[in-house]
């Protein structure tokens, strides 16, 4: 458990991080870099396995990589400009949720009635959590919630839980680690000309905090995290990895408080009591049902 518990821990840490890159270049470029440095961990990996991929494969892969990777981290940390760390921590906590409905709709995996009730309270968490943070001025100030900005965090978690499926199933057809390495690879690539369409600026004010947040991004959040995290799933009973997985957004909102020193309302903090409690819920009744 120890490995998944370090993964949630720099999963968790991940918006903290980005918020010191924004001191050094634009939202959109970090995407970029981020994906270029998580590209180059992957290359030895996707050098073995890029002539084992059927020609059939690539058209789907290239379409998966461009929503998981170019379309999610572009929303989520452009988003992030706008509304504090804890606050998107919390929206993307709303992600096992997210892949519920999307399935319910989508792919006719029906719903729970608990699902739709823990839906239902989250949404009112979110909602407390964006009008008790509108009084607490600018997202720079240290903890404002911009609903601009969640709601662009909000459209990353549907484009994740869209291709929640289609992945599994690629993964079923190709393997892990072919798809995993491919498919970052190629995320570097399709990112580029979005990331210096949608970039306010590009001037690059190098500093130290900057560059290290950057390579913590690429490194850790991109490549070291997901290492743990697959290696703590061979010990670790599949229920016990998805309640810990409900846990992120308690550990990122810890993290932001302390380390940025972000405030909340009294109002905003209980909406993100609503949404991580609604969640973890729903994911415990889920792996309740499994078990009986």
């Amino acid at each position: 458990m120890i490995y998944q518990i370090l993964s949630l821990l720099i999963w968790g840490s991940s918006f903290i991080a980005a918020k010191y890159t924004y001191e050094m270049l634009d939202a959109a470029l970090m995407v970029e870099a981020r994906l270029l440095i998580a590209a180059l961990m992957v290359l030895p990996s996707c050098y073995r396995h890029f002539g084992k991929i059927p020609r059939r494969e690539w058209k789907p892969l290239l379409c998966i990589a461009f929503i998981n990777y170019v379309v999610v981290l572009l929303l989520q940390f452009i988003g992030l400009k706008y509304t504090s760390a804890a606050s998107a921590i919390t929206m993307v906590g709303l992600e096992p949720l997210l892949v519920v409905f999307v399935g319910h709709f989508v792919f006719n995996d029906k719903a729970k009635i608990y699902h739709w009730i823990c839906g239902a309270a989250a949404f009112a968490g979110i909602g407390m959590m964006v009008l008790g943070g509108a009084e607490e001025g600018g997202a720079e100030e240290g903890g404002a919630v911009d609903w601009f900005g969640c709601l662009l965090i909000l459209l990353a978690g549907f484009g994740f839980a869209g291709v929640i499926r289609p992945s599994q199933q690629m993964i079923a057809r190709i393997g892990a680690p072919a798809f995993t390495s491919a498919s970052m690879a190629a995320a570097a690539v399709l990112c580029l000309p979005f990331s210096l369409v949608l970039a306010q600026s590009y001037e690059v004010h190098w500093s130290w905090g900057g560059v290290l947040s950057v390579l913590y991004l690429g490194v850790g959040c991109s490549w070291l995290a997901y290492l743990l995290w697959n290696k703590g799933m061979n010990k670790v009973p599949a229920n016990v990895s998805g309640l810990l997985i409900s846990l992120e957004p308690v550990v990122g909102v810890i993290m932001a408080v302390w380390i940025l020193g972000e405030h909340l309302s009294a109002v905003s903090a209980l909406g993100v009591f609503i949404v991580i409690a609604a969640t973890f819920v729903a994911g415990w009744l889920s792996n309740r049902g499994k078990n009986a």
